[in-house]
């Protein structure tokens, strides 16, 4: 079967709910593949088979001096093909710690997504020996089935970020060798461009495209074909296995995506585990290793009720608090934040919490973020009134109790987990705290709250936004 044929069979086999729409968006890169899915596509349209709209995307990394020149050249095919063509730049951060591929590849496709009609499917040009490399990446890494399944045929961009408009990504070339690719683009007299980045063995993807499949296919031919077909395998048991780790997942499910750290503890390690990253797949969240995932039980899990473990990896974190199990991005820290509220100013909050002002009564419009504050005069008797993070061993006396005690006794009264606690701000005057704010809600003091109710205040604390 001729990679035309094939390509036509792929496309003809999507169902409805894979094809929303019939736009398909060349990813194109300027290189020989993209270049011949791109032209194998617009040959398909010509001859109006199955008729769909076509365009294409290239994205520019500014990795290369010559990303200008392969712009250009996509722009050019595009124009000679009669294809709508757009273009972009993406800038990447080196300080973040990410590889420079991971990162380019996180931007490529977030960008992709971003211009992409809403529905349409994004064509990547990923093939048989792609899918070897990963096979071969994810081997080295200690992967389980679900990472020695490669790379799927298809997904949408929920599984890069559910904020987005749905686009659909489709991999039409995974059975497809480079042999293939290359014989097509000679056939049809393409021109394309290469990368000079992919002669870099220090990428490892480059290392084993050039020294080692070359070696595995000398020995064994059809190797690419045999690895394709195991990927495929293993992605039909890890359908399997979710399904069940789904039925195990469900009683698990506690408030706010937790869960129950008891009925996890019940299971056998094995399932644990699994269940664990099924949890953390649902939420696009890249699961950690395997080492990582075993601390769980013992550091975690298993700890004293009045601890307060924490695992790590990248930006998230394992928490548990009571009886549930969290997943949670690392927090920053703001206990450092402190600052003298002035009169009719506005004082915008870290960690995008909002703002609040100090405003006199007769200001107040009514609101219910509204803190009642003596007068904030700088006369002794009043003192200054300060915002600040932290500080939990501090007495408070919060409304409708008769009672004081350390904030950090109020916290876990009222079941505030650990992590939550330090995005609570403080409002204090005269060195008495007036009130918290948290999740943009005043909490007053009994003593702000009888102000309030007498009407009895000259100035107070407003908030808005979060």
């Amino acid at each position: 079967m001729s990679l035309l044929e094939h390509l036509e069979r792929q496309i003809s086999g999507l169902t409805p709910s894979l094809l929303p729409s019939r736009h398909f968006v060349v990813a194109y890169s300027a290189g020989i593949d993209s270049h011949v899915l791109l032209h194998a596509l617009w040959r398909l349209q010509q001859a109006k088979k199955t008729p769909f709209t076509l365009s294409a995307i290239y994205i520019h990394h500014g990795l290369s001096e010559n990303a200008d020149l392969w712009q250009q050249h996509c722009a050019d095919v595009c124009d000679a093909l009669n294809v709508e063509f757009a273009s972009a730049k993406v800038a990447l951060d080196f300080s973040n710690g990410k590889g420079i591929e991971a990162q380019a590849r996180e931007a490529r496709y977030a960008k992709l997504v971003e211009m992409a009609p809403t529905d349409s499917t994004i064509m990547l040009a990923q093939h048989q020996d792609d899918q070897l490399e990963t096979v071969l990446l994810q081997l080295k890494r200690g992967a389980g089935p679900k990472g020695l399944s490669g790379m799927g045929a298809y997904f949408t961009s929920a599984k890069l970020d559910a904020s987005q408009h749905n686009v659909h990504f489709f991999r039409p070339l995974l059975d497809i060798s480079q042999q293939q690719i290359q014989h097509y683009a000679k056939e049809q007299s393409l021109v394309w461009q290469e990368d000079e980045s992919n002669q870099n063995t220090d990428f490892e993807r480059n290392f084993i495209r050039r020294d080692v499949a070359p070696l595995l296919n000398e020995r064994w031919p059809h190797i690419a074909q045999s690895v394709s077909r195991s990927a495929k395998l293993c992605a039909e048991q890890q359908a399997l296995l979710d399904e069940v780790s789904l039925e195990k997942l469900q009683p698990l499910r506690k408030p706010n995506n937790t869960l129950c750290v008891k009925g996890l503890l019940a299971l056998t390690e094995a399932w644990r585990l699994q269940v664990v990253r099924l949890w953390l797949d649902e939420q696009n969240i890249l699961s950690p290793s395997q080492a990582i995932l075993t601390q769980l039980s013992n550091e975690l899990l298993l700890s004293a009720q009045d601890a307060n473990p924490i695992i790590q990896w990248q930006s998230w974190q394992f928490r548990r608090f009571e009886d549930a199990l969290y997943v949670i991005t690392v927090p920053k820290d703001v206990k450092s934040y402190s600052t003298i509220l002035s009169l009719s100013k506005k004082y915008e909050l870290p960690l995008s919490l909002g703002c609040v002002e100090l405003v006199r009564a007769q200001d107040w419009g009514g609101s219910k973020s509204f803190l009642a504050i003596d007068s904030p005069d700088n006369s002794p008797e009043f003192g200054q009134v300060t915002l600040s993070f932290g500080g939990f061993s501090r007495r408070f006396t919060p409304q409708n109790s008769p009672h004081s005690k350390p904030l950090k006794q109020w916290f876990k009264q009222w079941h505030i987990a650990p992590w939550e606690r330090s995005q609570i701000a403080v409002i204090s005057q005269n060195e008495r705290i007036v009130g918290l704010l948290r999740k943009g809600a005043f909490l007053p003091s009994q003593h702000s709250a009888d102000l309030r109710a007498r009407g009895d205040f000259a100035y107070g604390l407003s908030y808005s936004g979060e």
